[in-house]
């Protein structure tokens, strides 16, 4: 890691990591403390910020903290050196090396600077964590009203139904609306008496119009959009819903339906700590939450279809799905290796689902495979092709 202290515009020092600026270069302290006061949980019981820098976040976090505890996270010993060149001792927070721990408790604020995050790079250890982190936060803070919201009207619409429906097949599969299914959809409708078809929201309209009918759809979108995956489609099979997907929606469906709650958001975590229900991990997307799910229900095999996490050319989903879109090759696209050993396309969300499932299944006692050939390659997630995936089925 390369860094490099230059001189403001108004006099002051600012630094620069692998030629990424962390501070302004006009008004640096002025405007970390303004960064820092806009990020601020005051009901957190303690806060970790990434990266030490100049002290600036530090120093001003460790002030509005007033006596709560800070950690900081310094990358490197010449990030330390340099702290000290411009700074008195440290007062206020704990300088540490090592995030073991830190990342997982829900009552610690994570602060992570945008600038910080680009600087490090992708190639470096821990930005793939940092990443979701920061992908979360976002989505969180320009949602955060929306899903306070939903959470009140499901809850208030919840049939307290306690525990899951019981599925006696072994096999499940989980079917997400990525550009494979538009092929291997004809794949899933030959076994789809033998296994157990749950269905993100966003690929029932492809599905019925297949006259494949799920076992089960999965929603968690708190967003109004998603009440087009339901509307029109006389859908009346489980709908398992998180606690903050949209309540227009969920109020739209005729069947029974399950609530999913959540780690990390408290109000998800009382609720399952009153009933007595599962906390399941989210991952950020409705796929990684249905995985969660198939988890908990203890199916031996989970078949994912449509779970490519990247594309070819622009279209990101199958056709007819109702999140299908056109992507623009700017700077945010990154490039991935498929499961042919081709390159990809893919997106930063796309790539921290895939990371996610990545650590997910090596937790899991199921076997997952996946049928996306030009899907993201994910390690212990081996393809399969149509005569396999009939194989295992009847294995």
């Amino acid at each position: 890691m390369q860094w490099e202290v230059l001189t403001a515009k108004n006099g002051m020092p600012t630094v620069q990591l692998n030629n990424v600026l962390l501070y302004s270069r006009y008004r640096p302290q002025e405007d970390a403390l303004r960064w820092v006061e806009a990020e601020f949980d005051e009901s957190k019981t303690s806060y970790l910020l990434i990266g030490l820098g100049l002290g600036y976040h530090a120093e001003h976090l460790a002030k509005i903290a007033d006596g709560k505890q800070v950690f900081v996270y310094c990358f490197e010993q010449q990030e330390f050196d340099l702290y000290r060149q411009y700074n008195l001792i440290s007062s206020g927070f704990e300088i540490v090396h090592d995030l073991q721990g830190k990342l997982m408790d829900e009552n610690v604020q994570i602060l992570i600077p945008n600038q910080l995050l680009k600087a490090i790079g992708i190639e470096h250890p821990i930005f793939s964590y940092l990443e979701v982190i920061k992908i979360n936060q976002v989505t969180y803070k320009k949602f955060s009203g929306l899903m306070e919201h939903n959470f009140k009207e499901n809850l208030y619409f919840w049939t307290k139904k306690t525990s899951y429906p019981d599925y006696t097949k072994k096999v499940a599969c989980l079917v997400a609306s990525g550009p494979s299914l538009n092929t291997t959809i004809h794949w899933l409708k030959k076994v789809q008496e033998q296994v157990e078809i749950f269905a993100v929201g966003s690929s029932l309209k492809l599905l019925l119009a297949n006259e494949i009918i799920p076992d089960a759809v999965i929603i968690s979108d708190a967003k109004n959009s998603i009440i087009q995956q339901l509307d029109g489609t006389n859908y009346n099979g489980s709908l398992y819903f998180l606690s903050t997907a949209n309540e227009k929606a969920i109020k739209k469906h005729s069947g029974p339906a399950y609530l999913l709650l959540q780690q990390g958001y408290p109000p998800a975590q009382l609720v399952a700590q009153k009933y007595e229900l599962p906390l399941l991990e989210t991952g950020g997307s409705v796929s990684t939450i249905a995985l969660s799910l198939l988890d908990y229900l203890g199916f031996e095999k989970i078949i994912l279809f449509g779970q490519d996490l990247g594309f070819h050319g622009n279209e990101t989903h199958a056709k007819h799905s109702t999140s299908g879109r056109i992507i623009q090759h700017d700077l945010n696209l990154r490039i991935a290796l498929a499961n042919d050993s081709s390159k990809i396309y893919t997106t930063p969300n796309l790539q921290t689902y895939a990371r996610w499932i990545e650590h997910k299944v090596g937790r899991m006692s199921a076997q997952i495979y996946t049928t996306s050939v030009r899907g993201i390659y994910i390690p212990k997630v081996p393809y399969i092709d149509e005569n396999q995936l009939l194989q295992y089925i009847q294995s």
